[in-house]
C-alpha cells in the first residue's frame, strides 16, 4: 500500500487514540510543504456537537464536496499531531472560505494573533 496523498484543506477519516479507535472526521491544516516528508500529519477533529465557541471553532456546512453528512464545527483548540497511519482516507476538501476562517481561528488558538469580537 502506498501512501496516502494528503493536502491542507482535506477532509479526512482518521483515528485519535483518546477516541476509542473510532474514525472520526478531521481537517489536514500543516503546509503541504512538510506533508510528504513527515510521519506525523497535524489535523483538527471535526464535531457535530456544536459548541458557541465560534471563534474557535468554525462551522463547516456539510456538502458533497466536502464528505460531511451533517453541519459541524473545527476544533482548532484540539489540533492533534497523528502518525500518518492513523490516517484512514481521503473523503473530501474544505472551501476556501472555510480554509480562511479556519487560519484565523489557529491564529487565535496558537497565540499568534489578537482575540476579537468580530
Amino acid at each position: 500500500m502506498g501512501i496516502l496523498e494528503i493536502a491542507r484543506g482535506d477532509v479526512v477519516l482518521m483515528v485519535v487514540p483518546s477516541d476509542l479507535g473510532r474514525p472520526r472526521p478531521g481537517i489536514v491544516v500543516q503546509s503541504n510543504e512538510f506533508a510528504a516528508d513527515l510521519q506525523t500529519i497535524f489535523v483538527c477533529p471535526v464535531s457535530s456537537d456544536l459548541q458557541n465557541k465560534r471563534q474557535l471553532r468554525p462551522l463547516v456546512e456539510a456538502s458533497p464536496e466536502n464528505g460531511l453528512r451533517i453541519r459541524s464545527q473545527i476544533m482548532t483548540d484540539r489540533l492533534v499531531a497523528l502518525r500518518r497511519d492513523r490516517i484512514r482516507r481521503v473523503i473530501g476538501r474544505i472551501d476556501t472560505k472555510t480554509l480562511e476562517r479556519l487560519d484565523r481561528a489557529l491564529l487565535l488558538v496558537l497565540g499568534l494573533s489578537k482575540w476579537t469580537n468580530r
